[in-house]
C-alpha cells in the first residue's frame, strides 16, 4: 500500500512539473509570435494574439496554479515589456478606452510582469494615440 502511494505522488508531482514546463513552453511560442508580428506591425494580429494571452493567464489563475502562471508569464515577460507601448497604442486606436489600458498595464506591473519604464512607454503611447485620435 506505501508503495502505492509513494507511486501515485511521484506521478501527481511529475504531472505538475510537467504542466509548468507546458505552459512555459506555450508562453515561449507565444512570445516569439508576438514579437515577429510587433516588428512587422500586424496590428489585427498583434491584438488577436494578445487577448489569447491574456484569456491564457485568466484561465491559469483561475485553475489557482501559481507556479504555471509563473512560467507562462515568465517566458513572455521581456517581449511583452519591449512591445508594451506598441500594443498600447494599437489597443487606444481600436477603440478601447485609456485608462482600461493603462490600467491592464498596470495590473501587468503588479503581478511581477512588467517594468516601470515599460509602463511609462505605454502610458506615452497611449497618450500620443488618443491625441492624434
Amino acid at each position: 500500500m506505501k508503495k502505492i502511494l509513494l507511486t501515485l505522488a511521484a506521478v501527481v508531482a511529475l504531472s505538475l512539473v510537467s504542466c509548468d514546463a507546458d505552459y512555459k513552453t506555450k508562453g515561449e511560442s507565444f512570445a516569439k509570435q508576438l514579437d515577429e508580428l510587433c516588428q512587422k506591425q500586424d496590428s489585427a494580429a498583434v491584438l488577436e494574439l494578445d487577448k489569447t494571452i491574456r484569456d491564457t493567464e485568466a484561465k491559469i489563475v483561475e485553475s489557482g496554479d501559481t507556479a504555471a502562471f509563473a512560467a507562462f508569464t515568465g517566458a513572455l515577460k521581456e517581449v511583452r515589456q519591449r512591445n508594451a507601448a506598441y500594443i498600447s497604442s494599437l489597443k487606444v486606436k481600436q477603440g478601447i478606452e485609456k485608462d482600461t489600458v493603462i490600467n491592464e498595464v498596470i495590473g501587468d506591473v503588479m503581478q511581477g510582469d512588467m517594468s516601470i519604464e515599460a509602463v511609462t512607454n505605454s502610458v506615452d503611447a497611449t497618450i500620443d494615440t488618443k491625441e492624434k485620435k
